[in-house]
């Protein structure tokens, strides 16, 4: 039988012509029975998608899978397949009458691509086959290079650990069984983009039913410059293939041991849920080569013989990422082993011995007079000094043009949270008007700029977006002794020690602009006991600089605290929440199961008062005399251990939920709690309240969220106002739509209306570009 094959295509602000050619490739395959599913992962291609598709391809069946969220390359192709598998079980087609392919929207496909896909598949056995792929230019008649193997030097059977050190295959040439794309869905979840569909495919094929490569070109990848990645080239030297090791050099390579860790765990996890659920029989799945990823303290030997190994078969690339990979794991033991037996356990000792000799007789046995201390060295200034408030790096005036630069702690997408998602919202703002950007990492140094770059591609739609990009830099105040500024920099804060840093930069090399932008988003004393923290937040607040206020209740605080910068006509935005994305979200139905409850449970952060929540929500459920049958308690935000709560209840921890499934879980919640000790409203119970959830929460000075809509319950922050809010709020109506439509002007201009007048109070500062 002729299988069907699904094509899946996302679809992401094509160009028209590319487009054009693609979907006539499809139409010329000598395997004709196709059916195209495209992933709009814009929201606003799906005309243009339709009317390409009738004028090349009128007979080509076309579903189309749009909503009203912009998805990335991996959730466009993960929403695709879970279509066509819908389609397949739709019309009923059996494992052997269906395949699925996936396709770029502007790559070219060889005529037989699909008919020899399914040849190898036949003929291999396979869950998966992929093949070689010719480079060309945006032409696509122009060969850049034969073979995309060659031009980056791919092994072409890494096998299933070898995938971990580098993926070989390009999702593009893929064609797979429908039973591989059941057993990858879902995907496991990642915080912005740090692995391709394409690899997770590849492992759990690789680990099941196989993985075949057709070792000749099928498809022309064509190499422009919208790229989401292009082809590297790495038939050249690219610098020193070895360095010695330093802290930068070991936290880049972490960060690859680290993702590698992760799929590998991932895997190894799927593998044996499947197992359990009976879709794989026991030994059907082949995990020993993931054994250095799953053992907690060894593994770093066979990475050490894979670098051997590789390193003689002519792989010099991938022999120094085994290397990499081992050294980092050696360093996981040795800092784990120096943790458990170093200092710690003599301090532990010591210290449960003083506790024991006070019991009796009171004090701790003198040491004899002949016992000499060795001398210990002096402690360095810099172990006690915050350095964060000085720049780790020199401007070398070498930009050709002024720029702004904003400074923020960290650049990687995994450490980015609201705060500074807000800056660099900013940042990408004022660069689409015209302005030049410098985004500078202040803290940590950045562990891959590629995956950063695909972070910020987050530009609006309609824009120009290569102009856009062109001026935006990403700069690394960490590793790098020197950086590219202009006399007439502008610099922005973002949190109080880079206040500290602009303000010394500013004073240090006698900039032309004198003032800063500052970034407030919350008071950062309060974030400290009294002491040297909280006297050097404080201090910023003395410097010279122009306030940005995130929210007028922030301004307010301030202003009520006598800080003479916080006047009426500062700027200051309201919360960058789309309340729309929340409030259109459809609710569980009433009835199935115990209620939930979702605390917004972050430890780690005392302005969240995580105890305070605790104990709030004990004396809820034993005044209410809930049982697990009435209600379930869920915990948001951060990973904790679950907590044991009267009446039998146990809080669960969920940890970080996917910024792209949070609207949708809210729609299964009933009742929230989220605190936020500080004058600054938080995220969470705005979007809360407008999926429809009953939620608590605290004032804080002029704070009072209830003001924003009848679904918010404000009260003071103690667990016994707590406690009883939260009672109100089991027992209230069902949230209705017009609550859920949250107006979030009263809480100051809309961050994009803010921009347009910063941008204008720039214009006698910076020159546009």
């Amino acid at each position: 039988m002729t299988p069907r094959i699904f094509i899946i295509m996302a679809v992401f602000q094509p160009e028209p012509e590319y487009l054009a050619a693609q979907i006539q490739s499809l139409v010329a395959q000598t395997h004709t029975d196709c059916h195209l599913v495209a992933v709009i992962a814009d929201t606003c291609s799906k005309d243009l998608v339709l009317e390409t598709a009738m004028a090349v391809a009128p007979g080509l069946p076309l579903t189309m899978v749009s909503g009203d969220v912009a998805l990335d390359s991996v959730r466009a192709f993960e929403a695709g397949l879970s279509e066509a598998l819908r389609l397949i079980d739709a019309e009923g087609l059996g494992e052997d009458a269906a395949l699925i392919a996936l396709c770029d929207q502007d790559d070219i496909w060889h005529a037989d691509r699909l008919e020899r896909g399914v040849a190898a598949l036949v003929k291999s056995g396979a869950d998966l086959v992929h093949s070689d792929a010719r480079l060309v230019g945006p032409d696509g008649t122009t060969v850049l290079h034969r073979s995309m193997f060659a031009f980056e030097r791919r092994k072409k059977n890494p096998g299933l650990r070898g995938l971990l050190y580098r993926n070989n295959i390009t999702g593009m040439t893929t064609l797979m069984r429908p039973r591989l794309v059941r057993l990858a869905l879902p995907f496991p979840p990642q915080s912005g983009v740090h692995f391709y569909h394409d690899l997770w495919l590849g492992l759990l094929a690789a680990a099941t039913g196989g993985v075949h490569l057709i070792d000749t070109p099928l498809v022309d990848y064509r190499q422009h410059q919208s790229n989401v990645m292009g082809a590297i080239d790495r038939t050249q030297p690219r610098g020193p293939r070895w360095k010695r090791p330093d802290a930068m050099w070991m936290r880049k390579e972490a960060t690859a041991y680290a993702l590698a860790r992760y799929l590998g765990q991932s895997t190894y996890n799927r593998l044996s849920d499947a197992v359990t659920d009976g879709s794989l029989s026991h030994g059907e799945a082949k995990t020993a080569p993931l054994r250095p990823y799953l053992r907690r303290m060894r593994g770093m030997g066979t990475h050490l013989r894979d670098a051997v190994v590789l390193g003689l078969q002519g792989h010099a690339g991938l022999a120094r990422i085994a290397a990499g990979f081992a050294v980092v794991s050696i360093g996981r033991a040795v800092w784990t082993l120096r943790e458990a037996f170093g200092p710690g356990l003599k301090s532990a000792i010591d210290g449960f011995d003083t506790r024991l000799y006070s019991l009796s007789p009171g004090m701790s046995p003198r040491p004899p007079r002949n016992l000499t201390a060795p001398a210990k060295p002096p402690v360095k200034h810099e172990s006690i000094v915050d350095l964060r408030k000085e720049p780790r790096f020199v401007p070398e005036f070498s930009a050709p043009h002024a720029a702004l630069n904003i400074l923020v702690p960290t650049l990687n997408p995994t450490e980015i949270f609201a705060g500074i998602a807000t800056a660099l919202d900013i940042g990408l703002g004022l660069a689409v008007r015209g302005y030049p950007v410098r985004f500078i990492a202040t803290d940590l140094p950045m562990s891959s700029p590629g995956t950063t770059q695909l972070f910020l591609g987050r530009l609006g739609q309609g824009q120009d977006r290569e102009a856009t990009a062109a001026r935006i830099s990403l700069l690394c105040g960490v590793q790098n002794e020197t950086l590219p500024l202009h006399s007439g920099d502008m610099f922005m804060a973002t949190a109080w020690w880079s206040a500290h840093v602009a303000e010394r930069l500013i004073r240090r090399h006698e900039m032309a602009q004198t003032r800063f932008l500052y970034l407030i988003q919350d008071y950062e004393p309060h974030f400290y006991a009294w002491g040297p923290e909280f006297a050097d937040a404080m201090a910023s607040y003395h410097f010279d600089f122009e306030p940005v206020f995130n929210t007028t209740l922030l301004r307010d605080w301030f202003s009520e605290q006598g800080f003479g910068f916080a006047t009426g006509d500062v700027l200051a935005f309201h919360p960058s929440i789309d309340i729309e994305r929340y409030s259109h979200v459809a609710r569980r139905a009433a009835g199935k199961g115990p209620r939930r409850l979702a605390l917004y449970g972050r430890p780690d952060v005392p302005r969240n008062m995580y105890a305070t929540a605790i104990e709030a929500l004990a004396r809820f459920v034993s005044k209410e005399n809930l049982g697990p049958e009435d209600i379930e308690l869920v915990s948001i935000g951060q990973h904790h251990s679950d907590v044991a709560l009267p009446g039998g209840h146990i809080l669960r921890s969920l940890g970080k939920l996917p910024w792209e499934d949070y609207p949708d879980y809210l729609g299964t919640v009933d009742v929230g709690l989220s605190l936020m000790y500080s004058p600054h409203p938080s995220h969470p119970p705005l979007e809360m309240a407008a999926a429809g959830v009953r939620v608590v929460t605290n004032g804080f000075g002029p704070k009072d969220l209830s003001r924003l809509s009848p679904a918010i319950l404000s009260v003071p922050a103690t667990a016994p106002d707590l406690a009883d809010a939260l009672g109100l709020a089991w027992h209230a109506a069902p949230v209705s739509q017009s609550e859920r439509e949250i107006d979030l002007r009263d809480l100051g201009s809309h961050p994009e209306d803010m921009i347009d007048d910063l941008a204008n109070r720039l214009a006698t500062q910076l020159a546009r570009i």
